[in-house]
């Protein structure tokens, strides 16, 4: 009978009864876990996407940091646009005209051209200046310079003759240098005007003034005040001058001289006593020691 009972296994490990509650609790457990993880994760995420938000601002804010954004690089373009056009001033040497007088003179009236303006017009109403010298006898300089790019430059010989619609020959023109000197004769309230030119080449100077000569006249007519209709010969004349040439009216008078001083600088005027003053202070110019 003892036989039959149920025997206890007291020497070995009970077994761990799994029932369906305990198995539920597990489940629950388990759960509640990945839910609270979820959760943390949620809120995690929340507060990330929260100062993200905050950092990038509202709609608005967004606009005006556009919008000031923008502002400063306009700003530093500029900044750096006028930094760039103050350098370029400071390191170009500014141009100053100080263009020497071939013949020594008592005043200076120098002529600054525009684009449209007219340099014969320029030139009369210099010469019809009251001289300020008070020197009988004075001689006042014309220089002529133009703006470019907002620095003054003399004008060169080949701007003058165009400027002055002289129709010299081109290879006169080339045979010029661009030292020349325009200027009046001041004595008893009277002003007369003259040119200097200097020559490169007399060879060809003198072959271009020579051809020069067929229409000289009708070129002057204006800054002399000559009356082309009475225009008569061209003469030379060697007894004052070498090689003066002298344009004459109907009646022979002189109205325009010009000549060669030491076969490098060609003079022209209306006037002999003008002539006569020009060489005068060439010579002494080109002997006096340096």
């Amino acid at each position: 009978m003892d036989d039959n009972k149920p025997k206890i296994n007291t020497g070995g490990e009970l077994k761990t009864l799994r029932t369906y509650m305990t198995d539920m609790a597990d489940s629950v457990r388990a759960n509640e876990v990945s839910v609270i993880k979820v959760a943390l994760a949620e809120q995690n995420k929340k507060e990330t996407e929260e100062l993200y938000k905050k950092v990038e601002g509202t709609p608005t804010k967004k606009i005006f940091w556009f919008i000031g954004g923008l502002i400063l690089i306009g700003v530093a373009i500029y900044g750096s646009y006028y930094l760039l056009q103050l350098k370029a001033k400071i390191n170009t040497i500014e141009k100053v005209v100080k263009v020497e007088s071939l013949i020594s003179s008592d005043e200076i009236s120098g002529i600054v051209l525009a684009d449209n303006d007219q340099l014969i017009e320029k030139i009369q109403n210099v010469e019809q200046e009251k001289s300020s010298s008070s020197v009988n006898g004075s001689i006042k300089f014309i220089p002529i310079s133009k703006m470019v790019n907002g620095v003054e430059e003399s004008l060169s010989t080949v701007d003058i003759f165009s400027r002055l619609k002289f129709t010299a020959p081109s290879s006169l023109v080339r045979s010029l240098s661009d030292s020349y000197m325009i200027g009046t004769y001041n004595k008893d309230s009277t002003s007369k005007l003259f040119f200097i030119f200097q020559s490169k080449d007399y060879e060809y100077s003198y072959a271009g003034m020579l051809e020069w000569e067929n229409t000289l006249e009708n070129d002057m007519t204006d800054l002399f005040g000559l009356n082309n209709t009475d225009l008569g010969e061209v003469s030379m004349d060697g007894d004052k001058w070498k090689d003066i040439i002298i344009l004459v009216d109907v009646k022979g008078r002189p109205i325009l001289y010009y000549l060669f001083v030491d076969k490098s600088s060609i003079l022209i005027a209306d006037s002999d006593i003008v002539i006569k003053e020009l060489i005068g202070r060439l010579l002494t110019k080109n002997n006096s020691p340096l």
